[in-house]
């Protein structure tokens, strides 16, 4: 197996040496679409904020870093990425601003109604059973809450031979943004918006419980 088809494969669920090193890049390489996503929401200085898929834990920083009077969760199921976002936020959690946690989409945490914004960076791919684990999702939503999605790929023509390639080597599910509204719809949530960059085919779904 080459570096790049072992480094592709390590995104799934990063473990091991080889999977912290993965999640210490995806730190730094996922900066631009990190950026790029928070920009489609506003963000309350008191907002209580979940990151699931929180992966090496910059998206958790940076939220944190907007939300000195609000909370940051961040949650992932590979035991190795909690522990370097643990790291990655060591001064947010001692000011208890940042709490880091190991689980599943499918079964999250928290209690009903607790969260004004859910994230999500470049983790729908590979959740179990999309459409229950939205509505997990939508249960941990405070009524007007937010839901984000982010992803560096969606499902186009112009990018369809690149990410036919990754689909394969990873398992996992790619949409059209027809079918972001078709699949959050059936969810039960209301579409604020969906954005995209067609030149780098980057997706931004914004989706609220009502």
């Amino acid at each position: 197996m080459g570096f790049l088809e072992k480094y592709v494969k390590q995104c799934r669920k990063p473990s091991g040496g080889f999977g912290r090193f993965v999640g210490r890049s995806m730190n730094i390489g996922h900066t631009g679409i990190r950026r790029w996503g928070i920009k489609q929401i506003t963000v309350n200085p008191d907002a209580y904020i979940l990151d699931i898929g929180c992966g090496g834990g910059r998206a958790v920083k940076e939220l944190a870093s907007m939300t000195s009077d609000g909370k940051i969760f961040g949650i992932d199921y590979s035991e190795n990425m909690t522990e370097l976002s643990k790291r990655v936020n060591k001064s947010f959690i001692n000011k208890g601003i940042v709490e880091i946690k190991h689980g599943s989409v499918s079964s999250l945490p928290f209690e009903d109604n607790m969260f004004d914004i859910v994230t999500a960076f470049e983790t729908y791919y590979f959740w179990p059973d999309l459409i229950s684990d939205l509505k997990e999702i939508l249960r941990v939503l405070k009524h007007g809450g937010k839901l984000l999605l982010v992803n560096e790929v969606y499902k186009d023509a112009k990018f369809e031979k690149r990410n036919n390639k990754w689909v394969e080597l990873l398992q996992m599910q790619l949409h059209t943004p027809d079918e972001y509204k078709q699949f959050l719809n059936k969810a039960g949530y209301h579409i604020l918006h969906i954005n995209t960059d067609s030149e780098r085919n980057w997706i931004a779904a914004v989706a609220e419980k009502v």
